[in-house]
């Protein structure tokens, strides 16, 4: 006596998808991979032109080598300016470096710091440039969650640091900075200080948060993109 077959043991074979979708899932994965590296091409060539554009209008025309090797090639070559701009920088700070080119910068300072309003915007601009350049460790250094604008509302923050300053007078224990910035735009948003055990420090890179920030909670650091015929494609798209 032959025993039928269990329905449970039957392997139902899982229906392949169609030329159709097999064409439509490749272009889609196609788009992703290009999206991101059209945008970076695209946002690296704006600012290179930019930089371009600004270089020669700021120098005289007999030191713009710009239209005369535009004269002589037939065409332009971009990142020109770019790479004058970086000499520059490098020359000032040859010059800096050394006791005269000092003594003239700090005299320049020196006339600045008398100019009511463009001392306050000089001083201000330094004091952050040389805070960045100085530090040591990362400007954010983790991501948490903190309970924002009230309680029951969470919001994503980036602690910058240990309170500092005049603060400290008022607020007393182990109270940090936070910077909650705003989405899609995340260079703007609000400074805020509390105390760390009312922070959940969460298993994300500063990156992965302000990825998390500007998709608007759409791109996590977990996050996998899963097509109709099963596969899956972490983002962003690495290629191997």
């Amino acid at each position: 006596m032959v025993d039928s077959p269990d329905e449970n043991d039957v392997t139902v074979e899982k229906e392949r998808p169609g030329f159709l979708r097999i064409l439509r899932n490749r272009f889609f994965t196609g788009l992703i991979i290009a999206l991101p590296l059209a945008a970076t091409i695209w946002v690296i060539s704006f600012i290179v032109t930019k930089v371009d554009a600004t270089v020669w209008n700021l120098l005289p025309k007999e030191l713009n080598p710009g239209p005369y090797l535009e004269e002589r090639i037939g065409f332009n070559i971009p990142g020109i300016g770019l790479i004058v701009a970086i000499s520059a920088l490098f020359v000032l700070g040859v010059i800096a470096s050394n006791f005269i080119g000092g003594s003239i910068l700090r005299f320049g300072e020196r006339i600045l710091e008398r100019v009511p309003f463009v001392r306050n915007l000089y001083g201000g601009l330094k004091q952050i440039v040389n805070t960045v350049a100085k530090s040591d460790e990362r400007n954010f250094k983790e991501v948490c969650l903190l309970e924002y604008p009230r309680p029951g509302l969470w919001a994503i923050g980036f602690v910058t640091a240990d309170l500092k300053g005049a603060p400290t007078k008022h607020l007393k224990g182990d109270y940090v900075s936070i910077f909650v910035p705003t989405t899609p735009n995340p260079t703007s948003g609000f400074l805020l200080f509390t105390k760390r055990t009312d922070l959940k420090i969460l298993d994300m890179t500063p990156e992965e948060g302000a990825k998390m920030i500007i998709s608007g909670g759409i791109v996590s650091n977990d996050d996998k993109l899963l097509l109709e015929d099963g596969t899956e494609i972490e983002l962003p798209v690495q290629i191997t």
